[in-house]
């Protein structure tokens, strides 16, 4: 059974990034083409990662959950990036603006994100390794009648 892609609709309604919920932009915080450049990137990286595997695109990534903690991580960091060039406290009035000052806490969560997806990602890739290397060993409890 072929495991299918996880959609962009699938991972706004993660992270509810949808436009109803988002009052103060009244829209979605990410493109779609952002979103697609993120799937590339985060499949990308995992298929750089030591050791050399299996080579996955898109379309074929088989880990949905490790591509949801990528996407998210990668386009967090980089939304922290566009807050912190954007970033500016300003006052009139004695009334204090401040509306692009979520660099920090982007960051934070996009290397939360990150981290969990480089992990997994590397246990992954070992127990990958590892089964190319000895393949299937069936276990002596198989054998047992319960």
């Amino acid at each position: 059974m072929a495991i299918p892609v996880i959609t962009e609709k699938e991972l706004r309604i993660w992270s509810m990034d949808r436009p109803e919920l988002n009052s103060l932009i009244d829209g979605v915080k990410f493109s779609p083409e952002d979103i697609e450049q993120a799937q590339i990137y985060t499949v990308d990286y995992y298929n750089m990662m030591p050791p050399p595997v299996t080579m996955y695109s898109v379309e074929t990534f088989p880990f949905r959950a490790l591509m949801l903690l990528g996407v998210w991580g990668h386009l967090l960091k980089g939304a922290a990036i566009g807050e912190f060039q954007n970033e500016l406290v300003y006052s009139a009035d004695g009334i204090q603006v401040d509306d692009r000052s979520h660099g920090k806490q982007f960051a934070e969560l996009g290397n939360v994100y990150w981290g969990e997806f480089v992990q997994l990602a590397k246990e992954i890739k070992v127990s990958q390794n590892i089964h190319k290397v000895f393949g299937v060993t069936p276990s002596e409890y198989r054998r047992r009648a319960f």
